[in-house]
C-alpha cells in the first residue's frame, strides 16, 4: 500500500490522463455528465509537473500520460478491425502511439519555449497548443478528433461563442484558464502570498479577467438562445433512418434482407409525411450512380430506385461511387459517396467524400520505397478500404434549398462545413456510420463535432446514423429530434430556415485562428533565434 502511494505521489502527472478520459462523454450514467466541468482542469497536473522537472523527465512524463490518455479515451477505434487476428491491438497500437506523440510534442515545445521566455510562460502553452491543433487538421493524415473544445458540446450558451472565434479559440480559452490557474498556484506557493494580497499575482488578475470574459461568452450566448426561443415551422420536413445494419456481416449475401429493413422503417416513417427521406452512410453499399449512368444496374438498385418512385420523396444514401482515371486505358478507381435520387427514382446528383479517413479508407503514402506497399497491406487485412478523395464540395438543390453533405468524419472538419455554407448550403446532412463500435463514448466523441458545425455557420444539421447517434440540430446547437444509439427506427422534424443567421466566423474564416498561429510561429521564431545566438555565443567562448 505504502509503495502504491509513494508511486501516485511521484508520478502523480499521469492523473491527467484518467482527467482527460472524464473530460468527454464516457458512459451514459448520470455520475458521469459533469464532463465539461472535468475538462477545464484536466491539464492542471501534467502542466504543473512540466514546470518542476527537467526538460528530459518532463518529455517522458507527457509522452506517458499521451499513452494512458490515448488508450483510455480511443481504444474503441480498434474494433474497426473487426474480427481479424491482431487487428484490434494492431490499430490501437499505431493510434495510440501516433496521438501520444504528439501529445508530447505539444507540452515539449511549449515547456522549452516557455523556459526560453518565462515571462510569457502563460500565453506559450495555449499558443503552441492551438498551433499543434492547426497542424492536425492539415494534410492527408489530418486527425482533428481530439479538440479539447468539444468537451463542451452540452454547454449550449458558452459554445455560442464559436460562432465569433471557432473551435480553436475555445481550444485557447480552456488552454489558458489552466495555465493561469497553475501559474497562480506556484506563484502562492513559491512567494508565499498572504490571502488579503492575491491579488498583486498577474496570474490571478488573469485568471479573474479570463473567467469575466468566460461569464460574459456564456451570458452573451444564454441571451441569444433566449431570443431565438420560437415554435418551428415547417420549412422542410425530413426524416431519417437508423437501420443499424452491421458492418461485418458480408454485404453481397445480406443485401436484400438490409433493403427489406430499411424499407420497413421508412414506409412506417412515411405517417410523418416527410418531404424528404434521409438513409445512412452505410444504407447502400452499391454502384448505384455509376450502374445508372452505364444503364447497367442489378437487382439491388433497381429494386432500390422502384422504392423510391414508390415512396415519392427525394433520398439521400450512401453509395461506392466510381471514378475513372485519365487516358484512354485508365483505371476505375471507388470512392465513398453520397447520392440524391430524386421522387421518380433518378439519380439526380453524388457528392464523393474529400477527407477519406488515412490507413482506413486509403492509404495516401502507397509509393514510399519498401515500407507504403506492405502499411497498405496490412490495413488492407484489418478492413481498410481503397478510395481515393473527391475533389470539392457539391451542392444538392432539394426544393429550391441548397444543402451540403459530410460522409462520416467529414464532420470534425470546421474548414468544409465552413466552405460548404460560403457557397450557400442552408443545412448540412452528415451520413456517417460508427457500427463497427457498440461503444457509448464512440458514438458520442463523434456527434460532439456537429454541435459545433451547427453553431459556427448558423444552419441546420442533419446527422443519420447508422448506428447513431441520429439527430437534426438547430443553427444554435440545439439538438431538436435525437433517438438512441444501436436501436433500430427513425426520427422525424421540421426545417424551420428562419432560425439560419449568419455568423462572424463564416464571414472572417479562421481569421482568428491564423492570428492565433502566426503568434505561434513567431514564438517558435523568437526560440530559434535565441539558440542560434547562444549556440553561437558558446563557439566564441570555446575558441577565446
Amino acid at each position: 500500500m505504502n509503495k502504491l502511494v509513494d508511486f501516485l505521489k511521484k508520478h502523480y502527472y499521469l492523473s491527467t490522463a484518467l482527467l482527460l478520459f472524464f473530460s468527454g462523454p464516457t458512459f451514459d450514467v448520470w455520475i458521469c455528465k459533469g464532463f465539461p466541468l472535468v475538462a477545464w482542469f484536466s491539464m492542471i497536473p501534467l502542466f504543473y509537473y512540466m514546470k518542476k522537472e527537467t526538460l528530459k523527465n518532463a518529455y517522458i512524463g507527457a509522452f506517458i500520460t499521451g499513452l494512458l490518455g490515448a488508450f483510455i479515451n480511443y481504444e474503441w477505434i480498434g474494433n474497426f478491425a473487426g474480427k481479424q487476428a491482431g487487428g484490434y491491438t494492431t490499430i490501437v497500437v499505431l493510434l495510440v502511439a501516433f496521438m501520444a506523440v504528439f501529445f508530447a510534442g505539444r507540452f515539449f515545445l511549449a515547456e522549452v519555449i516557455a523556459r526560453s521566455f518565462p515571462g510569457l510562460r502563460i500565453l506559450v502553452y495555449p499558443l503552441i497548443w492551438v498551433f499543434i491543433d492547426w497542424i492536425q487538421s492539415i494534410g492527408y493524415l489530418a486527425f482533428p478528433w481530439s479538440n479539447i473544445g468539444y468537451s463542451q458540446y452540452p454547454m449550449t450558451s458558452l459554445v455560442q461563442s464559436v460562432s465569433v472565434i471557432g473551435i480553436l479559440g475555445l481550444n485557447f480559452v480552456m488552454i489558458l484558464w489552466q495555465a493561469l490557474l497553475v501559474e497562480a498556484v506556484i506563484q502562492v506557493r513559491e512567494k508565499k502570498i498572504p490571502p488579503g494580497e492575491l491579488l498583486r499575482l498577474t496570474a490571478v488578475k488573469g485568471l479573474i479577467f479570463l473567467f469575466t470574459a468566460i461569464i460574459i461568452m456564456t451570458s452573451w450566448g444564454f441571451a441569444l438562445l433566449r431570443t431565438n426561443d420560437r415554435p418551428i415551422k415547417k420549412d422542410l420536413r425530413v426524416t431519417v433512418i437508423q437501420s443499424c445494419i452491421s458492418p461485418w456481416e458480408n454485404w453481397r449475401r445480406n443485401r436484400f434482407r438490409y433493403l427489406r429493413e430499411l424499407k420497413k422503417i421508412t414506409e412506417i416513417s412515411l405517417f410523418e409525411e416527410p418531404e424528404f427521406v434521409i438513409w445512412s452512410e452505410s444504407a447502400t453499399l452499391e454502384t448505384i450512380s455509376f450502374s445508372y449512368a452505364r444503364n447497367s444496374l442489378n437487382e439491388f438498385q433497381k429494386e432500390l430506385l422502384e422504392y423510391v418512385r414508390y415512396m415519392g420523396r427525394p433520398l439521400i444514401t450512401g453509395e461506392i461511387g466510381i471514378e475513372k482515371g485519365p487516358g484512354p486505358f485508365a483505371r476505375y478507381y471507388p470512392q465513398n459517396n453520397a447520392v440524391l435520387i430524386n421522387k421518380e427514382g433518378e439519380v439526380v446528383k453524388t457528392y464523393a467524400k474529400i477527407h477519406l479517413v488515412p490507413f482506413g479508407e486509403w492509404f495516401p503514402y502507397e509509393n514510399i520505397p519498401f515500407l507504403g506497399k506492405r502499411i497498405k497491406k496490412i490495413t488492407s487485412a484489418y478492413g481498410g478500404s481503397s478510395f481515393i478523395p473527391g475533389q470539392k464540395p457539391v451542392l444538392f438543390d432539394l426544393k429550391e434549398r441548397k444543402f451540403g453533405v459530410l460522409v462520416c468524419y467529414e464532420g470534425i472538419f470546421y474548414r468544409l462545413c465552413r466552405q460548404y455554407r460560403s457557397l450557400g448550403a442552408e443545412y448540412l446532412i452528415n451520413i456517417t456510420n460508427d457500427g463497427w463500435t457498440d461503444k457509448y463514448r464512440g458514438h458520442m466523441q463523434h456527434f460532439a463535432a456537429s454541435i459545433f458545425r451547427a453553431i459556427e455557420n448558423g444552419v441546420w444539421y442533419i446527422r443519420a446514423g447508422n448506428t447513431g447517434y441520429t439527430t437534426i440540430i438547430d443553427p444554435y446547437g440545439r439538438i431538436r429530434e435525437s433517438m438512441p444509439i444501436l436501436k433500430k427506427g427513425y426520427i422525424a422534424g421540421n426545417l424551420d430556415f428562419s432560425f439560419n443567421h449568419s455568423t462572424f466566423y463564416t464571414a472572417s474564416g479562421d481569421a482568428l485562428q491564423y492570428l492565433l498561429v502566426g503568434a505561434a510561429f513567431f514564438l517558435i521564431g523568437a526560440w530559434l533565434v535565441r539558440l542560434m545566438l547562444l549556440k553561437k555565443k558558446e563557439k566564441g567562448e570555446q575558441k577565446s
